[in-house]
């Protein structure tokens, strides 16, 4: 029980200063070029609220069911999304880095993939629990890199 609550803790603790030490709300971010299908902007906070909150319940599940020293590296491995996912906006917004931004929350997406497969024999609940990080990293990805082609200095 105590560990549950250290890990809502921690995953808290990186959402916020993730959100903290930049924001998606800054000019030059806002002034980017966006594809006339990107209608649903406005959404994309809610729709990642919802997949950290199911990939924290995943972690705290296959931290309550593995044997410790899996659920030691699995929680790693949960840690790592996390910090690869809270890194996007700073890493878009103070480095003016797109490409980094494409870096951090693909190899966030790769992981998770891993880990929806690792933890399936744990449990089904926390594997499926990873399907809104699932469906929605490669989307994020792909819109991502549509950013980087529109706003390209250079096109090809």
């Amino acid at each position: 029980m105590k560990a549950r609550w250290i890990i809502i803790i921690i995953s808290t603790a990186i959402l916020v200063v993730g959100n903290l030490l930049s924001s998606l709300q800054n000019t030059w971010f806002q002034n980017l070029i966006r594809p006339d299908w990107l209608t649903f902007e406005f959404l994309i906070p809610f729709i990642w609220i919802f997949i950290w909150i199911c990939t924290t319940i995943s972690a705290i599940i296959v931290w309550e069911k593995a044997v410790k020293r899996d659920a030691k590296l699995f929680i790693i491995l949960y840690a790592l999304v996390a910090i690869l996912t809270a890194a996007y906006s700073p890493i878009v917004v103070a480095f003016r880095s797109l490409i980094g931004g494409l870096i951090v929350g693909g190899l966030a997406t790769l992981i998770v993939y891993i880990l929806a497969f690792s933890v399936r024999k744990i449990s089904t609940k926390a594997s499926l629990l990873l399907l809104p990080y699932l469906l929605w990293g490669p989307i994020g990805t792909f819109i991502t890199w549509i950013l980087i082609d529109l706003n390209s200095v250079t096109k090809v």
